[in-house]
């Protein structure tokens, strides 16, 4: 049974998972992570085998950095709520794409926003809501993206030579992506670097995610504080699921 409790005297109710993760944190952060962290091993092989080529794409906010983190209370065990849990996982997929550039230069890690998409957001949602979005989309379409659209941006971060890797593989054509178009050269990294390796990237393809927010936490040592706390979530899950088996 999924274990449900309310974290928040605001009545914000949070739902576990067996290994004692929040779902949508797990969501928005932890299977993303987890994820980019197996796969590592493939990761790098593809940067030493034609063509050379290897990159991760995150799909979530950045340029939506509202809010701090509570580091004394990062997976909001007892803060919980929609907002923080947005802010939190947002702010941690950020620093996660600089660790991971900067633990693995052959490779390119990007979080992109896909902006506001048109995907039928309503299908789920009762009748008179229905109703009400379907009589306001004709004005909400104004700030919308089209799925198609969206799709060829995302096409774009995963595979151009625009979001290059730090140590590209030499003597390799594609080993930074598809060649970019005249004009167009590489990406400052969230770290400021042009061709970090790491980018935090908006909807319609640029860099984002300068913010005084991520400024003031990347000089607290934030960035070394989540990949602490996200491969320690990581040994302990895998040492709960050990015992079950």
């Amino acid at each position: 049974m999924t274990p449900l409790f309310c974290a928040t005297p605001s009545n914000y109710c949070q739902l576990e998972s067996s290994e004692g993760l929040d779902r949508k944190f797990s969501l928005n952060y932890y299977s993303r992570m987890r994820f980019i962290y197996n796969l590592l091993p493939l990761l790098r092989n593809a940067t030493t085998t034609a063509p050379n080529f290897s990159r991760t794409v995150s799909v979530l906010g950045p340029g939506n950095e509202r809010d701090g983190i509570n580091l004394a209370d990062i997976d909001l065990k007892n803060t919980f709520t929609p907002r923080r849990c947005a802010a939190h996982t947002i702010v941690m997929n950020d620093f996660m794409t600089e660790n991971f550039a900067t633990r693995e230069p052959g490779s390119s890690f990007i979080h992109t926003s896909p902006g506001v998409v048109n995907t039928g957001i309503a299908r789920e949602l009762p009748l008179w809501a229905k109703a009400a979005v379907k009589i306001t989309t004709p004005f909400l379409s104004l700030m919308m993206t089209s799925a198609e659209e969206t799709g060829q941006r995302q096409l774009f971060a995963a595979t151009s030579a625009h979001y290059s890797p730090a140590k590209p593989a030499s003597g390799a054509a594609f080993a930074s992506g598809v060649p970019v178009p005249k004009g167009l050269g590489v990406a400052t990294g969230s770290d400021g670097q042009i061709g970090s390796g790491g980018y935090l990237v908006n909807w319609n393809g640029e860099i984002t995610g300068k913010t005084k927010i991520l400024s003031d936490l990347r000089d607290q040592g934030v960035a070394k504080t989540i990949w602490e706390h996200t491969v320690g979530a990581f040994e302990r899950v895998e040492k709960l699921n050990q015992a079950k088996a």
